[in-house]
């Protein structure tokens, strides 16, 4: 492959011209950078990435640690994070933890190493707090998507679980409804307990007192929803309405239902959380209400906080801060 010392001779340009062209600065006229990119097109010239980072002092390259890369559910946050940095010229670098703590720590290690400008990390579980401390400790650059650190400022993406738990409880309560349960999402997150703390300010602002049986722990999976709403029916506990921590458990409670014989929405109302899909593939479950993450939003504004931190070095630590929407569909009215 052609050097940059051959390039220029061939374009009968300097070194440094060639080497502005490179790392598109201007003090280049429009004909002597076309002739100059001619002739790397001419030879397939590629530079060299390392010396490139060593000149510009950047690597150009964000490092993204996430659990999980082939669950559908992320493929909104994913494809918003790819395209804002790419549109910045940025390259992405996926890396996939598979629940592992210390999976994500190397990959920190890695990234942290001069590889990247910067590190994105998304997961709210409590566990993530070693590898959120970690990421702080040795990148300035950080910003953190659903995750916080207590007592330490760091950038970070938040969606007002909050809110949106209130706002879906809410709209159940000004349906009529009184007889209200919420079933959680796996309480290891803090996004869960969000969830939770939202349920309750909303039953107490509107005086609906809680029963024994008005918080049912669950987890993330829809195995675990069924069992506790069959347990319910079984009982005799049945409630008129539901808000689930999460979408993949909420289908678990429509299969306990229909399986029971119940009418949605008219003997129960659903409401879940994330506009996610069902795990079962052998029933048609009615579309369900839910609370919809902005996920695309915050995979882009994850980036151009990141960057703006790159751009800005020293800068005090910003938290942006979505909100849910609430998507009604066929087990709601």
């Amino acid at each position: 492959m052609a050097t940059i010392s051959e390039i220029a001779k061939e374009a009968n340009v300097s070194r440094t011209l060639v080497s502005r062209v490179l790392n598109n600065k201007p003090g280049v006229s429009p004909e002597n950078r076309q002739r100059i990119l001619d002739v790397m097109k001419k030879h397939n010239y590629v530079p060299n990435g390392l010396a490139r980072a060593l000149v510009l002092q950047k690597t150009m390259t964000i490092g993204v640690v996430m659990d999980d890369l082939c669950n559908d559910f992320f493929f909104d946050l994913i494809s918003g994070l790819q395209d804002t940095g790419e549109a910045h010229d940025y390259n992405m670098l996926f890396c996939s933890g598979r629940k592992d703590i210390a999976t994500r720590m190397k990959y920190v290690d890695y990234f942290a190493q001069g590889r990247t400008d910067g590190i994105i990390a998304y997961g709210s579980n409590r566990e993530d707090e070693e590898l959120f401390r970690s990421i702080a400790a040795k990148s300035v650059n950080c910003v953190l998507i659903e995750g916080s650190l207590d007592g330490c400022k760091i950038n970070q993406i938040l969606l007002d679980n909050f809110h949106g738990a209130y706002t879906a409880t809410e709209h159940l309560i000004k349906q009529g409804h009184r007889n209200i349960i919420h079933i959680t999402n796996d309480m290891n997150y803090d996004v869960s307990l969000e969830r939770l703390n939202g349920f309750v300010q909303a039953m107490h602002d509107y005086r609906i007192p809680l029963g024994p049986d008005s918080i049912i722990y669950a987890d993330c999976f829809e195995q675990t929803a069924c069992q506790q709403m069959r347990r319910l029916i079984a009982e005799g506990k049945k409630p008129d309405a539901c808000f689930v921590g999460a979408d993949k458990p909420a289908y678990g409670v429509l299969r306990a239902a229909m399986e029971a014989g119940l009418s949605i929405p008219n003997d129960l109302a659903v409401i879940g959380f994330d506009d996610d899909t069902p795990e079962s593939r052998d029933i048609v479950f009615p579309g369900l209400s839910t609370m919809r993450q902005p996920l695309y939003e915050m995979g882009k504004a994850g980036v151009e906080l990141l960057l703006d931190a790159i751009a800005n070095p020293g800068r005090e630590a910003q938290t942006r801060t979505f909100e849910a929407e609430l998507i009604l569909r066929d087990t709601c009215r």
